[in-house]
C-alpha cells in the first residue's frame, strides 16, 4: 500500500502541474488526473488505515477479506505452498472442484477474469504487504491435513529486500 500511496500522491502532483496550464486540453488532463490521483489516495490511506486482519486462517479455512466473500475451507484445500511470484510473496493455494469463482469479490473477479480463466484451480494470496511472522505460518500450515510445500520465501531476495524485510516485519 505504500507504493500505491506513493503513486496516488505523484499523480496528483501531476494533475495539479497540468492543471496549472494555459492550455485548455492539457488542463482537462490535469482534472482528470486530480480525480485519478484522489481515489487512488482514499484507496491506499483507507487500505493503510484499516486494522483489521486482512488474511485469518482458522479452524474452518482461510478467508482473505480483500479478495474473497467466504473462507476457503479446509478440505477444499489440496496443496499449499508459500512461494515467491512476480517478487512478491504469496500462499499458493490448489483448491478442489468445489471451490466456486464466485466466492471471489465482484472486483477482484473482473481484473483477475483472465488469470482466474486460465488456471481456476489456483488461488493466490498475496502476502507481501502484510506483516507475518513467517515460521509461525509455515508450522501453522504444516500442521493442517493439506499438502503443505515449506519454502523460505526471503531465500531468492536480494541483500536490500533482506533488509528492509527484518525491519519492517
Amino acid at each position: 500500500m505504500i507504493k500505491l500511496l506513493m503513486i496516488s500522491v505523484l499523480i496528483v502532483l501531476i494533475g495539479l502541474y497540468c492543471f496549472k496550464s494555459d492550455i485548455h486540453t492539457v488542463r482537462m488532463v490535469g482534472v482528470l488526473e486530480l480525480i485519478l490521483g484522489a481515489v487512488t489516495l482514499f484507496v491506499a490511506l483507507k487500505s493503510l488505515l484499516d486494522k483489521n486482519p486482512q488474511v485469518v486462517m482458522d479452524e474452518s479455512g482461510i478467508m482473505d477479506n480483500r479478495i474473497l466473500k467466504n473462507s476457503i475451507a479446509w478440505h477444499q484445500i489440496q496443496k499449499m505452498e508459500l512461494t515467491v511470484v512476480n517478487n512478491q510473496k504469496v500462499l499458493k493455494l490448489n483448491v478442489s472442484d468445489k471451490f466456486k469463482n464466485e466466492n471471489f469479490k465482484w472486483l477482484f473477479a473482473k481484473t483477475a477474469a483472465v488469470r482466474l480463466n486460465q488456471n481456476p484451480k489456483t488461488v493466490l494470496l498475496n502476502l507481501d504487504q502484510l506483516k507475518i511472522n513467517y515460521s509461525t505460518l509455515n508450522g501453522y500450515l504444516a500442521s493442517r491435513d493439506s499438502d503443505f510445500i515449506p519454502n523460505d520465501v526471503n531465500k531468492n531476495l536480494t541483500g536490500l529486500e533482506k533488509f528492509l524485510n527484518k525491519l519492517l516485519y
